[in-house]
């Protein structure tokens, strides 16, 4: 299979997974907060993905010069990016931060051209506003209304930032690491740069908890497939694809969220949101256009 299908391929898994992550984080919040989900979702992945990769042969060591790049790249996230994400929705709105997270594909291209160097062509960007465009359709709504909070705004900015040096680190170490080892350590060091805030925080959470099924397979999900598979097949597509066309498939996330909560939790899909997840898709094609010479 050619390189460029086998990204696109895995990246569309990795959005469907991330899509999901919000159906499943919704229905963890009955019984923990964010900070011990997230705790707990980067544990049993790590556990998971370092039996897994080991086993495979594909977990290498981190040679001492790259040491600080992983630490940089877990510090953008998961460990930035949750926090900026989780009190930006606090201050404002879901709606108000979904437009903001969505111009992630927007700065990312700006990031790799300043940074690595790396060329987009105009149709790339067009694509890129064309699906931004649809991402405001299926965030939109009605009755809510989007509410706007300066600092919110400034704390969900930090957010983009975070996820576009996330973007930008990681194009650097898909060179030297394959994506099993990127994905397992980028995790395990999550888990140390969260353990201060769920040691302080969280540790009361389990006192008279029962495991039931309700928590057990959202939890698992998280870690399996948004914490360790999706991060897996990230990597591989911005290593083939570059930070700019990977990063772009990030505004498929609503569109995945949107159908699952309207499979799973009955939550209306209006023509509003199927005309925004048709422009999502055509802005995604456009957006991974090649220039031909």
């Amino acid at each position: 299979m050619d390189a460029k299908i086998k990204a696109w391929i895995l990246l569309t898994f990795t959005m469907l997974f991330w899509g999901m992550s919000f159906v499943w984080t919704r229905q963890l919040l009955d019984y923990f907060s964010p900070i011990t989900i997230i705790t707990l979702r980067l544990v049993l992945s790590s556990i998971f993905l370092v039996i897994f990769s080991f086993v495979i042969g594909r977990l290498k060591t981190i040679k001492r010069n790259d040491i600080k790049w992983f630490f940089l790249l877990a510090f953008f996230q998961p460990f930035l990016y949750f926090i900026f994400e989780g009190y930006g929705i606090k201050a404002t709105s879901a709606s108000f931060a979904a437009i903001i997270i969505a111009t992630i594909p927007l700065f990312t291209p700006l990031g790799a051209w300043l940074v690595l160097k790396e060329r987009i062509t105009v149709m790339n960007f067009i694509g890129l506003f064309i699906s931004f465009g649809g991402v405001a359709l299926i965030i939109f709504n009605d009755k809510y209304g989007i509410a706007f909070s300066f600092a919110g705004f400034l704390i969900l900015l930090g957010a983009v930032i975070s996820a576009v040096g996330y973007m930008l680190v990681l194009k650097k170490l898909t060179g030297n690491y394959n994506s099993f080892t990127i994905a397992t350590w980028q995790n395990v060091i999550g888990i140390v740069l969260f353990s201060p805030f769920f040691l302080s925080m969280s540790l009361p959470e389990f006192h008279d908890l029962q495991l039931t099924k309700t928590i057990v397979w959202p939890l698992l999900a998280l870690a399996i497939l948004a914490s360790s598979l999706a991060f897996i097949f990230n990597t591989y597509g911005v290593r083939e694809l570059g930070p700019s066309k990977a990063s772009a498939f990030t505004n498929s996330v609503p569109v995945f969220t949107v159908v699952f909560a309207f499979l799973l939790l009955n939550e209306p899909i209006g023509w509003v949101k199927v005309t925004g997840m048709a422009t999502v898709i055509v802005g995604l094609v456009l957006a991974q256009q090649s220039k031909k010479r």
